[in-house]
């Protein structure tokens, strides 16, 4: 314990106790050093956007068969967007046993994390090749457009059109549409729990096999403009987790203020809607079954624990795993903490399950 009090010290206090050992060595050892976005001006962040994303250090990322890069149209405003395909190579077909006698393959669409305002199409691409290969399945990774030149619903509103976009060249793309999930992590999460929502209500949709939320951010309504919250709030983990690793209170809400606005009668407005906040939706019957992966010491943890309670009130299949001790961004750690590893085999499972044939 000598040799790792010291970096529990780097953690705030009100968290370091609950804190993994290990994921606290990797979080001084990465994160720590870097200062977040929040922590300094929005010109220095514009001036190098890539320098505050999250900090990960990934395992091994196998070779994959093939990626493909596809411009897709995308309205509201007018523009486009990058969907990038990763293709597993004929081994990990053969080893998966998913494709179809016609040569179709199950496939997966992932919404990276960010806040809605990070993130791009290399944050999720060592997670991505690794499913790919070891599922045997095709992957599609989103590049929706990012606040604040963009901010909400256009990132929702591009990834809508992302998703339609493979269904209607499913066929171009050697894709089973009886075997389409769709995931993200974080703000990922949340654009996947609201496509699940849409999805269902879509007339001429393919139900989706599964519905993967990592780390989500599902009710968008109780986090301040500035200050802590409420303590009145719903969500234990916005008061108890306040200064959580990596995700604290002050760069949600940096992300937020840029995401959903600072006018607060129309942010009053967007958040009670289930397009910013899908705990809110009507009905949350019949959707595409869930696996939740939540992290032990995150501001979100309370919402996405909520959130996978009202799927199975609703009778929508859901199963739920704490990683305990670890921090937001957990999960793009696996080259070094035991725990991510373990969640990379959990995502890996969920989706070999869901694309049975």
């Amino acid at each position: 314990m000598s040799e790792i009090q010291p970096l529990m010290n780097a953690l705030h206090p009100s968290v370091a106790d609950r804190v993994d050992p290990q994921f606290a060595e990797i979080y001084t050892k990465y994160q720590a050093p870097r200062l977040r976005a929040d922590q300094v001006t929005y010109e220095e962040y514009n001036a190098d956007r890539s320098k505050y994303t999250f900090a990960i250090a990934p395992g091994p990322t196998p070779e994959v068969g093939c990626i493909k890069l596809f411009q897709i149209p995308v309205s509201e405003p007018a523009g486009e967007i990058t969907v990038q395909l990763f293709a597993p190579t004929v081994e990990a077909i053969e080893a998966g046993s998913f494709r179809t006698a016609d040569g179709k393959l199950p496939a997966h669409v992932n919404f990276h994390g960010g806040g809605f305002v990070i993130g791009n199409l290399k944050s999720d691409e060592p997670w991505c090749r690794k499913v790919c290969q070891a599922v045997g399945c095709i992957i599609l990774n989103v590049d929706y457009r990012l606040a604040p030149e963009y901010p909400h619903p256009v990132p929702l509103t591009d990834s809508w059109t992302a998703l339609k976009w493979v269904f209607d060249n499913a066929q171009k793309l050697l894709i089973d549409t009886s075997r389409v999930s769709i995931g993200g992590v974080s703000a990922g999460g949340n654009l996947a729990a609201v496509l699940a929502l849409l999805a269902r209500d879509e007339p001429d949709m393919p139900k989706l096999v599964l519905q993967m939320l990592i780390c989500p951010a599902v009710d968008t309504r109780f986090i301040p403009l500035e200050g802590p919250c409420d303590p009145s709030v719903p969500y234990e983990s916005y008061i108890k987790d306040e200064f959580a690793p990596c995700l604290p209170l002050n760069r949600l809400r940096w992300f937020y203020n840029l995401w959903l606005g600072t006018d607060m009668e129309k942010r009053k407005k967007t958040t009670a809607d289930f397009h910013a906040s899908p705990i809110l939706a009507s009905s949350h019957a019949d959707l595409a079954p869930a696996s939740v992966h939540i992290a032990g010491v995150d501001t979100l943890r309370s919402e996405g624990i909520a959130y996978h309670e009202l799927l199975k009130k609703s009778c929508t299949p859901s199963t739920l795993k704490i990683y305990e001790g670890c921090g937001h961004p957990f999960g793009g750690w696996d080259g070094e903490l035991d725990k991510a590893k373990e969640f990379v085999q959990d995502t890996i499972s969920a989706l070999k399950f869901g694309n049975k044939v």
